[in-house]
Parts: structure tokens; sequence; C-alpha cells
């Protein structure tokens, strides 16, 4: 599937550009984004976990909404009836944690963890600008790879000579996105959009154990020494908003 959807991809853009070369607008865009996180990306914490920090059982859930930008850059081809725009893009999208457990966490005193989102995608674009003279509609998708960070929870402590936090790590999952929205003018746009940023494998890193008695006698407390690997899949309903030029 993700072989047939990438040679759609490249397929249309070198369709889109044969023959309309000399009529091209290169274009660039900046994005404010909005999201909603969906997936087990959204999913609450287990009931049965009540304190912190998370741990890798259950990090990587019950994002709130999150803000985020983009770039974008694009051709934009006349094909006759509208027109077509291949386009590369970057975003950066972050989300916190749910109020519920910020509380939790800084009642402990805890540094709290926090999620980051950075898909890069290719794709292509159409307009139908036979409708209304300021107002042109759009449809829209593409595909690509999504990297996920999430921040390290938990905190450093004198006592001991030890730590008490949890270090993750987490490898770029396939991506893919949907969308539609207009035009207003030559310079604004607004959409909304599907990102379905795939599922991502989460574990620890080595700091979180090196050297650290306190962590490590919670870990082996969790049975987590010897754990298996937790994947997350992420997903966001988003409201962006282009600037373009």
């Amino acid at each position: 599937m993700k072989n047939i959807l990438v040679k759609l991809v490249f397929t249309t853009l070198f369709v889109a550009g044969v023959g309309s070369v000399a009529n091209a607008q290169f274009r660039q865009s900046i994005y404010l984004n909005g999201n909603i996180p969906t997936g087990s990306f959204a999913r609450s914490v287990s009931s049965a976990h009540t304190t912190v920090p998370l741990g890798y059982e259950e990090i990587g859930k019950d994002a709130s909404i999150g803000f985020g930008l983009g770039y974008r850059a694009s051709y934009r081809f006349d094909v006759g009836v509208g027109e077509v725009a291949p386009f590369a893009q970057a975003d950066f999208m972050w989300n916190m944690i749910s109020s519920d457990w910020r509380k939790k966490y800084m009642d402990a005193e805890y540094t709290t963890p926090t999620y980051f989102n950075i898909p890069l995608l290719a794709g292509v674009s159409y307009f139908y600008d036979e409708m209304w003279n300021d107002i042109t509609p759009f449809a829209e998708f593409g595909v690509g790879t999504d990297i996920l960070k999430i921040t390290r929870e938990g905190k450093k402590s004198k006592e001991n000579n030890g730590t008490l936090y949890y270090a993750y790590k987490s490898s770029a999952a396939f991506s893919w996105m949907l969308g539609a929205g207009a035009w207003f003018g030559r310079h604004v746009s607004a959409g909304v959009y599907y990102y379905g940023m795939g599922t991502h494998p989460i574990d620890y890193t080595k700091k979180t154990l090196r050297k650290n008695n306190v962590a490590a006698a919670q870990l082996t407390s969790n049975n987590a020494l010897n754990h298996g690997r937790e994947t997350r899949t992420v997903g966001s309903i988003m409201l962006r908003i282009g600037f373009h030029f």
C-alpha cells in the first residue's frame, strides 16, 4: 500500500509537470496549525495507573489539543480544468499531556513530558478556480514520514546519587494526509485535514537506566526491565490557516 501511494504521488507530479513548465508558478506557504489528537495518541491513560511518572507503558497517550507551524514549497500548473500544484512540506506539531496529568506532575515537582511530531510529506493539490472570483476550493493529499519525539519525564535528584526520570526513543513511521478547504484571494487559505502519522514504537533510552539506582529500582518494581516494546498510533484532525507568497 505504501509503495502504491508513493508511486501515485510521483506519477502525479510528473504528469502535472509535463507540458506545463512554462506556465508554472512557484509558491511558498507558511501555515498555522491547530490539531486534535486521534488514535492511541489521544487515548486516556489506564485507570490502573494513578501516579507519575507514567513510564513507557502509558507514555504517548492522553495528548491534549495542540498547535504548530508548517512550511510548503509548491509549483502551480494550469491543467485546463482547474490547477494542480505538486508540493513538498514540513510541519512541526506540539502537544502537551492533558491538564489533569500536568497537575499531577506539578504537584510532584516532576518535569512534564511533551509530545512533538514532525511530518515530512510530498503530495499534490487540486484547485477548482472556476466557481467564484475570490474563493478557490481545493483538495490535496500527501505521503511521507513522521518523526515522533517525547521529552523526558521525572526529575533529577541529589539523594542516593540517582535520578528519577525516564527518557524515550521512537522510530519514524509512514505518514499521510488528506485535506480540503479554500483560498480566499491569492494569499490566504483555510482547510480541514486529517493526518495519519503512523504507528510508532516507543522504548526507553540508555539514559533512563544509566547509574540510576532510584530509577532502576522503580523500573524493576514495574516489571519493565524485561519489557516488550510499546507502540502508539498517532493521528490528528487539523485546522490549517495558510499564508502564501
